[in-house]
């Protein structure tokens, strides 16, 4: 059986990327800015020949600060960073708590930083927001300017970003109202609060700095052969299995339809 078009070619999947990206001519994009998103240094560092492409360090554990040293690591390989949303505002028990310094540390250190990830559903959202979507990218983007925010409905965060009173300059007499982190739980009776979570760790050097990418392995004639040779057909008794299934399903069809009337 003839080998198949990746089997006969040994591509590196980092390699055909900044290829395909370059023979597209987003390398030399200027009215647009691209962005390469990785959770991996190493990835993110075997861009570092293409100024033109932002980098983007994607963190997916939540930390309560940004030692200075694992700032510099970052900024080593990356020109900017993708947090979750407790990393700069604390949640506990949906309750927001008094932000982090890890916003300022980032910017501090000249790192771009975005938010991830919106939702409108409100269980998504701390109470201190009252279920507006709007509140709280209010807060994140009016309040505390993060750079940019990852979203699962763009619909709302451009109606947010088109509203003239989420202009801080359109000198409105109302607006969107920020939360202020800490703020509604700070109504609460002590004795009727909840238990305190644990704060979230530090973020730690040898957490943003992973080892280089391995080598791309050889694939030799024989691997490639096994590797597209045809699967092996059913036996008689799995086919047994598989009409058996489809017969239960028609069933189930069948009486679904005589139960509506059909």
């Amino acid at each position: 059986m003839p080998h198949t078009w990746h089997q006969r070619r040994v591509l590196g999947i980092t390699d055909a990327v900044a290829t395909a990206l370059s023979n597209a001519t987003f390398d030399k994009q200027s009215s647009q800015q691209v962005l390469i998103q990785s959770d991996d240094s190493s990835v993110l560092s075997k861009f570092s020949n293409v100024p033109t492409y932002k980098r983007v360090l994607s963190i997916t554990e939540t930390f309560s600060d940004a030692p200075k040293q694992a700032v510099e690591e970052i900024k080593k390989f990356a020109d900017a960073v993708i947090l979750r949303k407790n990393s700069i505002i604390p949640t506990s028990n949906f309750f927001t708590r008094p932000t982090t310094s890890v916003l300022e540390d980032l910017h501090m250190a000249n790192l771009s930083v975005y938010v991830s990830v919106f939702k409108n559903e409100f269980v998504s959202m701390a109470f201190d927001y009252l279920s507006d979507p709007m509140a709280e990218l209010a807060t994140f983007v009016g309040g505390y300017k993060v750079d940019g925010i990852v979203t699962e409905y763009p619909a709302t965060a451009s109606t947010y970003m088109r509203s003239q009173c989420a202009d801080p300059n359109a000198k409105l007499d109302y607006g969107i109202v920020t939360s202020q982190p800490g703020d509604l739980i700070n109504l609460i009776q002590p004795e009727a609060l909840p238990p305190a979570e644990a704060p979230a760790p530090a973020l730690d050097v040898s957490y943003v700095v992973d080892p280089p990418l391995p080598p791309v392995a050889k694939v030799s004639n024989d691997s490639a052969s096994d590797a597209g040779a045809a699967p092996a057909p059913q036996k008689s008794s799995q086919t047994a299995k598989v009409a058996n299934v489809g017969l239960s399903l028609v069933a189930i069809v069948v009486l679904s339809l005589l139960s509506m009337g059909y």
